[in-house]
């Protein structure tokens, strides 16, 4: 048997193998749902389609990655039902959750990150 008879199945780009994506580790279930209810609970007091369809997108989020992708949506939507003030201090809340399930991602509040040209 060949080294390459023994290799699990993977994608090809012409004559070229492509590496498996590496998988995420899993985190508790907890971790993740306590994440996902607090940032639904910072839009408890918004009310909007576009809201609606937030929380939708808060509620089908697979993974922890998504769920951080989303917090600056829930940032936006507060501010634009209050202020911006209150929704970073909202969002902010969030980096000791979020460094528990992505650690290594460097969370910074949302208001400190620079955006580079």
């Amino acid at each position: 048997m060949s080294y390459t008879a023994r290799m699990p199945p993977h994608r090809t780009c012409g004559a070229f193998p492509l590496s498996p994506v590496p998988a995420m580790p899993d985190f508790p279930d907890a971790a993740l749902e306590s994440i996902r209810h607090q940032l639904l609970a910072m839009l408890d007091d918004c009310d909007s389609f576009d809201c609606e369809r937030l929380r939708w997108r808060l509620h089908t989020a697979d993974c922890a990655q998504d769920l951080w992708l989303l917090r600056t949506a829930v940032r936006d939507m507060v501010a634009a039902q209050h202020c911006g003030g209150q929704a970073t201090e909202r969002v902010d809340r969030l980096e000791g959750a979020f460094r528990r399930v992505l650690p290594g991602t460097g969370t910074y509040p949302i208001d400190t990150v620079e955006m580079s040209p």
